[in-house]
Formats: structure tokens, C-alpha cells, sequence
């Protein structure tokens, strides 16, 4: 059933009146370089933010490269009006083991309005009932207790702590895991 999700066309999402999830586009790369690289934003994404335009070109190419090679899927969390990207969400898939890990990041002019409490319940809807997805985890750093506690809210279940899971700058980081299992 996962790659069956591969077959069809990239799906897009209605999340409500004013924002929806689609796909990735090369247009999106300077509304992700300018929200990305807000260190609010950043502060708890263990990846280097992009440098310039051509790094974040990369990493929209890189996420749309998941679908195309069917190793997860990734949205931009764009408005309905001027379909600008204002975040992301998206889904690292191991079909294998039938389980993704969900990650996802919002411009900060967009925090605390529900936007990502939506997108998250869309993503876990499709990964359970579309692609029969046995498991969704979530990694975060202790420090984030935002998404912490938006994973809470939709039912993910603390599992521990993994030291030294992430390495970023050098540094190792201690996560969070939180594990999500699709009712049977």
C-alpha cells in the first residue's frame, strides 16, 4: 500500500480556507531561505541553515527528489492567496518496516494559529489510512517544548530520550523519540 502512493499524482491537501499542502517548487526556495534562516526558526532544526539561494534551491530539490525516488514525501505549507510556502511537513518513509518519521518547520509570523496542528493531523490521516502506515515517529531536541507539546496533542507517545542521536556542528545532541501507532 505505501508505494502506491508513488503511482499517483503528488496529492495535495486542503488544510483549510486559507492554507494548504503541495508540492515543493524551485518558487518556493526564497520564501524557505528567508523564514528558515530566522534563528527562532532554526534554533531547534539540527541542520545547517541555508547560506544563500542556491543552498536552498538544493534542499527544495532535495525534498522533492523523496517523492520522485520514493523515499518519502515532503509539502510545502503554502496560502491559498498568494500560494506563497510559509512551512513545510513532511514524511521520511521506510516501507520496509511500514513507518515514517514526520518533520516539519513554520515561519514564525505563522506560529500559535492551528496551521501545524492541521498539517499534522492531514499527514497522519494520509500515512495511516492512504498508506497504510503501521508507525509515524517524531524526533525533537529536549528543548523544544512547542513541539512537544503538538506532538502530545495528537497522540504520540513519549518513547525516551537517544543520546547523541544528532550530530550538527560538530556537536552531538541528545532527541527526544515520540511514536505514534496507527489504530488497528
Amino acid at each position: 500500500m505505501t508505494a502506491d502512493i508513488y503511482q499517483k499524482p503528488f496529492p495535495v491537501i486542503e488544510l483549510d480556507s486559507q492554507y494548504y499542502l503541495r508540492e515543493q517548487l524551485p518558487k518556493d526556495a526564497e520564501d524557505f531561505f528567508n523564514y528558515y534562516r530566522d534563528p527562532e526558526v532554526n534554533q531547534y532544526i539540527l541542520t545547517t541553515a541555508p547560506k544563500d539561494l542556491n543552498d536552498a534551491r538544493s534542499e527544495i530539490n532535495y525534498c522533492n527528489n523523496l517523492f520522485k525516488h520514493k523515499r518519502g514525501i515532503y509539502w510545502t505549507i503554502a496560502r491559498k492567496s498568494d500560494d506563497r510556502m510559509i512551512g513545510a511537513i513532511g514524511l521520511y518513509i521506510n516501507s520496509f518496516h511500514r513507518r515514517a518519521e514526520i518533520s516539519y518547520d513554520l515561519a514564525r509570523a505563522f506560529w500559535r494559529q492551528g496551521i501545524m496542528s492541521k498539517a499534522i493531523q492531514k499527514v497522519i490521516d494520509l500515512a495511516f489510512n492512504d498508506m497504510q502506515l503501521n508507525r509515524v515517529e517524531a524526533i525533537t531536541m529536549v528543548e523544544n517544548e512547542a513541539s512537544i507539546s503538538i506532538l502530545k496533542k495528537h497522540g504520540f507517545q513519549y518513547e525516551g530520550r537517544l543520546r547523541h542521536y544528532k550530530f550538527h556542528q560538530d556537536r552531538p545532541y541528545d532527541v527526544e523519540m515520540f511514536g505514534l501507532i496507527r489504530k488497528q
